[in-house]
């Protein structure tokens, strides 16, 4: 069981209430810095770097350079119209000076410090509006990167009678998802491509840890478990992809298989550029409905539920 959860310190970047699209009733999800991956199409890029860090929107800068004046790493550099950031070094930092003197809200501060019992209480006080069936959503980032908080942060849940859900990407270490195993009412497994060599194009990391790891959720895990998969075009929609996905979730010790797909989407592409670097998938289109329904079709007519979005039935 979980001790001394006062000094046990994980960073999240974000908590949003009322979701209905991550699990059973009404959810609080809490996205948790920190991810192995650096999938292109990714919409948290805020989420990847464990530590906290600079968002910069340039609109709003008015130039006065306090933010570098206040820098204690140097960090900051004036670059044109515009100012750059060096987050290696702002990975050192835990006071963000350059947030609290922007005067124009330009730097913001993606990530923050908290306790697991800090944590609790803030989620505690959706309760209410959850309904009997509802709970917390951890998601990200990649929760189970910070291993401990989220194990003691489950177990506080698991005592307080807390229905509790994980996104998880599945490249972490098999004993972490084994310890958290008991503590958890569902897991959304996401998968991305079956191909070794186009996942690690994609996402910048092999699939076998992350296949291995989901026979083992398939095999041990008791409650419930839909694989998401975003739906990117000319990447994973093809007939062929969709067969080895398929193939792989039939493989799978399961009595009830089910896969949520998602359609692609550009709402995190302001966030690359706060973020100074470059969004690889301006290039793509959203799958149209009509072929989001064909691949939905494909995977029923192997026996397979699938859910488009948040068609999912909790």
């Amino acid at each position: 069981m979980a001790i001394d959860s006062t000094s046990i310190i994980g960073t999240v970047f974000d908590i949003q209430g009322y979701s209905v699209h991550d699990g059973p009733g009404g959810r609080t999800l809490v996205f948790m810095k920190g991810c192995p991956l650096e999938c292109k199409w990714c919409s948290n890029p805020e989420g990847q770097n464990l530590f906290s860090e600079p968002l910069y929107l340039k609109q709003r800068c008015i130039h006065d350079v306090l933010c570098v004046k206040e820098c204690q790493f140097n960090a900051i550099k004036v670059d044109a119209d515009s100012l750059s950031f060096d987050r290696s070094k702002c990975s050192k930092c835990d006071k963000y000076f350059c947030a609290k003197s922007c005067c124009g809200s330009a730097v913001r501060i993606a990530g923050y410090k908290i306790s697991v019992d800090e944590l609790f209480k803030k989620v505690q006080k959706d309760r209410g509006y959850w309904g009997s069936d509802g709970g917390i959503t951890l998601t990200g980032g990649e929760p189970l990167m910070q291993g401990d908080f989220t194990l003691n942060l489950l177990n506080k849940c698991y005592d307080s009678y807390i229905h509790t859900a994980i996104e998880t990407c599945g490249y972490v270490r098999d004993d972490i998802i084994k310890r958290v195993f008991g503590l958890l009412d569902w897991i959304f497994f996401d998968l991305k491509h079956m191909n070794d060599d186009k996942h690690i194009e994609g996402s910048g990391v092999s699939n076998k840890l992350i296949l291995e790891n989901a026979k083992l959720i398939a095999t041990e895990f008791k409650g419930r478990i839909v694989f998401r998969i975003v739906i990117i075009p000319d990447y994973n929609d093809d007939p062929e992809s969709i067969n080895e996905f398929v193939k792989f979730i039939k493989s799978l010790p399961l009595d009830n298989r089910e896969v949520n797909i998602l359609p692609l989407h550009h709402m995190g592409r302001e966030k690359y550029a706060m973020l100074g670097r470059k969004y690889y998938s301006d290039e793509l289109k959203m799958s149209e409905d009509s072929k989001m329904k064909e691949i939905r079709d494909a995977f029923i007519s192997h026996g397979l539920k699938c859910y488009i979005g948040s068609d999912t039935p909790f």
